[in-house]
């Protein structure tokens, strides 16, 4: 089956705020989040078993204190269910999401473009960043999602019949690192979202012409890992991975662009380079620090192809890095040049990617950085 509502999952006992963490790959140029949050959480959080993005320079003697904390975790750790969990986050910027954690058959998922499989990358996967997160998944017995499915549930289906089952509380508390609010409730009588998952994919047919269920928001190099993972060394348990399945419509979730941060050496140089190589009848801005116009493709995919094939050649050759960034106020930063760039709005999302393919790498942002998905339940992957 696609999705599976009755697998086995292992909630954190005690305090949720005691055990959640944001997604490793948030806040990867910001080391100091990390190092305060350290200071922060207890013994036995779902910080000691994973890697922060920001700092993969130490892959090798990190993954080896994961695997010592991992083989240290108590056993009354983690209370083990069978169900799935119905979440509802309300994230420092006031919005509510909804969403239901449950297993996904990886053999219904493929990243590749193209792909007509049931669950599809929305994002382009970058196959040099698996490795790093395989040699993680290898070095644990659980595995921790912070994966987020979405649906074109614009029926409310499956949102509708997770609130509708009766529910049990299983975790309800703040989460450190200025996350928010979170509730977990167990639901044990699944049949009605089974029936809601048949429906979505029923829809899509209509909709787009093809059998979908999911499009990977977040997580997709994670959700591309355990797919490595289940065909190159698999265990009884990891042919499926679990992930948090929203409907794109939900009303706390929203859809922001990725914008792009060059550190150089010669600012003046690079818009001189920018301007010369990207032009088109559509307008952004830049930062250097102060906001300048530039003109860019009026498709707002071609801007991204067009603007990152710039960056990365200007880096390659003249030195410097590029980082990924919420929010104009990350965009001013001295040293280095803000680019800005245009969102795809989410109900534009599908119907692109079903006639396009798959969008390029850092296209869009589910939110902020603190409200992505927290790491809170497990499963068994050995």
């Amino acid at each position: 089956m696609t999705v599976d509502f009755d697998d086995e999952l292992k909630i954190p006992t005690g305090d949720v705020g005691d055990f959640a963490v944001v997604a490793c790959d948030q806040f990867s140029s910001n080391p100091e989040y990390w190092n305060k949050l350290a200071a922060e959480m207890p013994p036995f959080s779902a910080l000691d078993l994973i890697l922060p993005e920001c700092f993969l320079n130490e892959s090798e003697k990190r993954i080896a204190v994961i695997k010592r904390a991992a083989d240290c975790m108590p056993n009354d750790r983690f209370e083990t269910y069978r169900g799935a969990v119905y979440v509802t986050r309300t994230t420092p910027y006031g919005r509510t999401r909804h969403g239901v954690v449950a297993s996904v058959d990886l053999s219904d998922y493929d990243y590749r473009p193209g792909s007509d499989a049931l669950i599809r990358a929305s994002e382009r996967t970058i196959e040099q960043r698996i490795p790093p997160r395989v040699k993680i998944r290898e070095a644990l017995d659980i595995e921790l999602p912070h994966i987020m499915l979405l649906v074109d549930d614009r029926e409310k289906a499956l949102m509708r019949a997770c609130e509708n089952a009766k529910k049990t509380t299983v975790y309800d508390g703040l989460l450190k690192g200025n996350g928010g609010h979170i509730k977990g409730e167990l639901i044990t009588e699944t049949e009605p979202l089974y029936a809601a998952v048949e429906s979505v994919i029923c829809a899509s047919v209509k909709k787009f012409g093809t059998p979908l269920f999911a499009l990977v928001g977040d997580g997709n190099h994670s959700l591309a890992t355990a797919k490595f993972c289940s065909e190159n060394n698999p265990t009884p348990y990891n042919g499926r991975a679990l992930v948090e399945i929203v409907d794109v419509y939900d009303a706390g979730l929203v859809c922001e662009p990725i914008h792009r941060l060059v550190k150089t050496n010669d600012t003046a140089e690079f818009i001189s380079a920018l301007r010369a190589a990207v032009t088109g009848e559509a307008v952004t801005y830049i930062y250097a620090p102060e906001p300048l116009e530039i003109k860019v493709p009026s498709d707002k995919i071609q801007a991204i192809v067009q603007l990152d094939a710039f960056c990365e050649k200007y880096v390659a050759d003249n030195g410097g890095a590029i980082e990924y960034v919420h929010g104009d106020a990350a965009l001013k930063k001295q040293g280095h040049v803000g680019i800005a760039m245009r969102g795809i709005r989410k109900s534009e999302l599908f119907e692109y990617v079903v006639k396009n393919g798959v969008l390029p790498k850092k296209t869009f942002s589910l939110g902020e950085a603190e409200e992505k998905r927290y790491y809170v339940e497990c499963r068994k992957i050995k």
